[in-house]
């Protein structure tokens, strides 16, 4: 134990070796030929042979040698504490490297060192609404802790080759599309996927806008609400997708009561992120917060109303909205996302043969 955790300590203190020679050349040339015979030391130790030198003991006595001298009963004890600092130095070295690699690795894949919680990430450059379930406390789940991190780290790992991939749009396309520009086939395609009650979506919508991302792509719409725990992480977010599936599948009103030529479901969206409701209040703020259910379903009944729906169609939208065929619909969308996009940030747009996961930059 003793030379190995000597080989990560000395080799950590070798990388430094070029600014120690700046001020101390023998201190410098000591920390080189200690590490030779640490390396060869611990090259024996992890093929399981014996180590042919002394190094081990030689590290143990250097530090003893005075203790020796006064207090020779603390000998035997102080070796023993010496193995166990050493186990425990290989142990978080092991533990640190491993930590260093899953970051690494889903920083390429995911956007993110840390799925779980992007925002805590300080490498990751993009904002997103986290899609992964809530995280186990190690304090209240040891053994659940370790599970759960394990299982992302394979995870990550199993989700390389879909990052290296091509990635194209209409692969991934929900059933009943709805397109920014109809069926536009002038213009390459996307899909955007995006949890309605997700601030950072919103952030993100107003950016697409902002930078023309509309006029130069054919947008499909993919609206994916995030569940945490069994739960909707966002209170109306399943209401409002049901809407814009049962939408899709209703197709646009007779009578237009304007010409413009959004579909209404983009309307829908667009309002959510760029409205405000009657008292000045940001509608998707409003959904999320101030609304209950009656509410937030007689807002959308009113959005449809001001499209250009009559009461049957709006009837008929309702239908649908809460039907199981909608619903399987909705889950379906899910299904996407989970087992195919295999996205841990939402919004993700998928583009120019690429997936971008989390807020869109201008």
């Amino acid at each position: 134990m003793v030379c190995i955790a000597a080989f990560i300590i000395l080799g950590i203190c070798v990388l430094t070796v070029p600014i120690i020679r700046l001020f101390n050349k023998k201190l410098a040339d000591n920390i080189v030929k200690l590490f030779k015979q640490a390396t060869h030391c611990f090259s024996r130790r992890v093929t399981l042979r014996a180590c042919d030198t002394s190094f081990a003991d030689d590290v143990k006595n250097g530090l003893l040698r005075k203790v020796i001298l006064k207090h020779p009963k603390w000998v035997k004890p102080l070796s023993g504490l010496i193995e166990l600092l050493s186990f425990a130095i290989i142990v978080v070295s092991i533990w640190s490297l491993l930590v260093g690699v899953k970051s690494l690795v889903s920083l390429y894949v995911y956007g993110t060192c840390n799925p779980s919680k992007p925002t805590a990430c300080v490498l990751d450059t993009a904002e997103a609404c986290s899609i992964n379930a809530a995280p186990v406390e190690f304090n209240k789940d040891p053994i659940g802790w370790i599970g759960q991190w394990f299982s992302d780290y394979g995870e990550a790992i199993a989700a390389i080759p879909t990052k290296m991939r091509h990635w194209d749009a209409k692969d991934y396309l929900p059933k009943n599309p709805s397109y920014s520009d109809g069926k536009n086939s002038s213009k390459p395609l996307a899909l955007d996927i995006f949890d309605p009650g997700c601030t950072v979506c919103r952030r993100s919508y107003i950016a697409e806008k902002e930078a023309g991302f509309f006029d130069k792509y054919n947008v499909a719409l993919l609206p994916y609400p995030i569940y945490k725990q069994g739960k909707a992480e966002f209170q109306h977010s399943v209401l409002v997708a049901r809407y814009l599936t049962a939408v899709q599948i209703q197709g646009e009103p007779k009578e237009r009561k304007d010409d413009t030529k959004l579909p209404s479901a983009w309307r829908m969206i667009d309002r959510m992120f760029t409205g405000k409701d009657a008292d000045g209040v940001e509608y998707q703020k409003a959904f999320n917060l101030g609304y209950d259910n009656d509410k937030a379903e007689a807002t959308l009944k009113q959005w449809l109303a001001d499209f250009g729906y009559n009461d049957d169609e709006i009837g008929k939208i309702v239908d649908l909205a809460h039907s199981n065929k909608v619903k399987r619909l909705v889950n379906e969308n899910r299904d996407i996302v989970d087992k195919d996009v295999k996205t841990k940030k939402i919004p993700t747009v998928i583009y120019d043969g690429a997936r971008h996961d989390g807020e869109f930059k201008k």
